[in-house]
């Protein structure tokens, strides 16, 4: 592991579902539901509808089973602590999420969670994968590509971050799919409070 790994940051950027809430949301059911393939995004399959009236009513159908998935959900064990101890630390706290913009603020709402900076798909031009929000995180900020976290817990994350240049945290949530993916992360974890634990150890 190199040591820049753990290297103090000035912002520390999470994602939202599946590393800050678990939200129950079964999207394989939903892309059968749409008649999107399994193995597509649905973001992205989204995109390639040219129907207007189709594309309202797949776009609605999404926000409808994302906000269902808002209201059922619980935040992470140590997700509190460890918001908290970036704020004891100094760290500048940013969401970046592929949710839209009316999830996002009900989730933050129902948790009282608060970031200096919340990009989501309504008011981000580019959505993950693209770096386009690490971009946008970095000059808001002000810091430089090495000072920056950025914690995930799906493939679209490690992209991002890759893409970026950003140091990428990969929160092990129990999917399947992550074994998949630990060799593009800087870092994975299993839980907030060995991550803290390991951060704080590592400023000493």
């Amino acid at each position: 592991m190199k040591p820049e790994v753990f290297k103090k940051p000035k912002v520390v950027v999470f994602d939202m579902d599946g590393t800050l809430v678990e939200s129950f949301l079964d999207f394989k059911a939903l892309k059968k539901q749409m008649g999107f393939s399994e193995d597509s995004y649905v973001l992205e399959a989204l995109e390639e509808v040219t129907d207007p009236e189709k594309k309202k009513s797949l776009l609605n159908q999404l926000n409808e089973f994302e906000m269902e998935g808002a209201r059922r959900s619980v935040l992470y064990e140590g997700v509190l602590e460890f918001l908290g101890f970036c704020e004891e630390q100094g760290f500048k706290r940013a969401l970046l999420t592929r949710n839209s913009q009316e999830v996002t603020e009900f989730v933050l709402k129902k948790f009282n969670l608060n970031f200096g900076l919340i990009l989501n798909r309504d008011n981000l031009k580019k959505p993950k994968p693209d770096p386009m929000g690490l971009e946008i995180v970095s000059e808001f900020f002000k810091a430089g590509k090495g000072d920056i976290i950025f914690i995930g817990d799906h493939l679209h994350d490690l992209l991002t971050g890759n893409s970026a240049g950003v140091r990428t945290y990969l929160f092990n949530n129990g999917s399947a799919d992550i074994k998949n993916w630990i060799e593009k992360a800087d870092f994975v974890f299993e839980d907030y409070v060995s991550l803290k634990d390991i951060l704080e150890e590592s400023f000493k």
